[in-house]
């Protein structure tokens, strides 16, 4: 019987999707329209994982390239090179 501790798993890393020039610039239009007129929208990312919240965007850091992703139960500083997916809600 083998057991499962007794195997070695590496972590499968895959690489970013490719994201076209149109979806871009469309999630870019939709990140500054929720600062603009103030409504949420969700955001798909990759830390460890992918993560997706939502929220309100309130500020852009344009020095290290983060928005400012703002709800009433967290803040998350969201890196522009590692987003996936912006929709609004």
């Amino acid at each position: 019987m083998n057991l499962l501790y007794e195997h070695h798993y590496e972590p499968v890393v895959t690489p970013l999707p490719l994201i076209d020039s149109d979806a871009l610039a469309e999630m870019n239009v939709m990140i500054y329209d929720s600062v603009r007129k103030d409504y949420a929208i969700n955001v798909s990312w990759l830390e460890d994982c992918i993560r997706r919240e939502w929220g309100v965007v309130k500020d852009i850091d344009r020095i290290e390239n983060k928005i400012k992703l703002v709800r009433v139960d967290g803040v998350w500083w969201v890196p522009l090179e590692k987003m996936l997916q912006v929709e609004r809600v």
